[in-house]
């Protein structure tokens, strides 16, 4: 009567070594097989950034969610490469030489929004395609609200704001690029892109999501990214989490949002008489279809693209991969060319 309940816990004992240790076995081989796959733990490095003076690049806005601090700024990459950039009192980078004044409601003014790339992020001022523009079209006023790290929805607030501050151009430009869709929503893959330089100032951001009524709904985060357990140490655990942030992206409805925020940008440049245009940055079916989308609303687009990726001289590598001085002359002679023949030469809202 004694034995058999031992027994039992024996058995009971023997399965649960027995499945303990296959188990195990079955993680190391799925771990091993990860890494020879080319996964490997995540691991958090800053970005190799220095601002001079002061550290910092960036402050606390409170609908944009951060913004640039004006200032003259010295910027070194990877301890070598270096940069100087001018952000204006109003926070944007200065398109001509700071001398030049400009009387107001002298010049009609061309708004480019966008991101770093808009922003000039690794070139000189007067290197960026926004100070090219502004030198070729003289008789404007070329105003560069890009801000690294922005989307689409940045630019829909910039826009909100600054018409309701009493301004209005002549012409706005959204430069637009595929990879602005996760940022207009704010999920996990662009959360973790941005884990690597909080130190260069707060990095809060607005994103926006759709209603059941199809309505923009926005919303504003601080930068929190929840990473999985163990991400750090296991290349398993790390690929499980890619594999989940690319599902998240796929349902994200990203792409819809950025198609609702773009038709919202329009509607008030319409309302104020504005006219706009949609310029890519990226060639790949998603910026297709948003210019396809684009031209159905009535939208004139253009194609500003340039192969930074893959022709070393349009970027700044090994220090950084954004466009260099040349790609930018690219961007302003594409930009250029298509404004002159289809847009600033005709009589549209003047």
């Amino acid at each position: 009567m004694l034995r058999e309940p031992y027994g039992h816990r024996k058995k009971l004992l023997f399965y649960s070594i027995y499945f303990t240790v296959a188990s195990l076995l079955v993680l190391a081989v799925a771990e091993i097989t990860a890494r020879l796959i080319g996964y490997r733990p995540w691991s958090v490095a800053q970005a190799r950034i220095v601002v001079e003076p002061g550290g910092k690049f960036f402050m606390k806005h409170s609908t944009l969610g951060y913004t640039h601090l004006p200032g003259l700024f010295k910027v070194t990459l990877s301890e070598v490469y270096t940069f100087k950039a001018t952000n204006l009192e109003n926070t944007l980078r200065a398109t001509h030489p700071r001398n030049v004044a400009k009387v107001e409601g002298e010049k009609q003014e061309i708004w480019l929004f966008g991101d770093s790339i808009t922003y000039g992020w690794s070139v000189n001022d007067e290197e960026t395609y926004a100070w090219l523009l502004q030198e070729k079209l003289p008789d404007y006023e070329v105003v560069n609200f890009g801000v690294s790290g922005y989307g689409t929805l940045h630019s829909l607030i910039q826009l909100r704001e600054a018409i309701q501050s009493g301004r209005r151009p002549r012409l706005a430009v959204i430069v637009y690029a595929s990879f602005h869709d996760v940022r207009n929503t704010f999920i996990r893959i662009r959360r973790k892109m941005l884990a690597t330089s909080t130190h260069l100032g707060p990095l809060n951001q607005p994103y926006a999501t759709l209603g059941k009524d199809g309505k923009l709904q926005l919303w504003m985060d601080t930068l929190e990214f929840r990473e999985f357990p163990l991400m750090r140490h296991s290349a398993l655990v790390h690929a499980l989490e890619e594999a989940y942030d690319r599902y998240e992206e796929r349902h994200s409805r990203s792409h819809e949002v950025t198609k609702a925020i773009i038709k919202e940008f329009s509607d008030l440049c319409e309302a104020n008489r504005i006219e706009l245009v949609v310029a890519a940055l990226t060639s790949d079916p998603t910026t297709k279809d948003m210019l396809d989308y684009c031209r159905s609303e009535g939208i004139k687009t253009t194609n500003m693209w340039v192969d930074y990726l893959n022709i070393k001289e349009n970027n700044n590598l090994p220090f950084d991969s954004h466009p260099s001085a040349l790609a930018h002359r690219q961007y302003e002679q594409k930009l250029e060319s298509f404004l002159l023949q289809d847009v600033l030469n005709n009589s549209f809202r003047n």
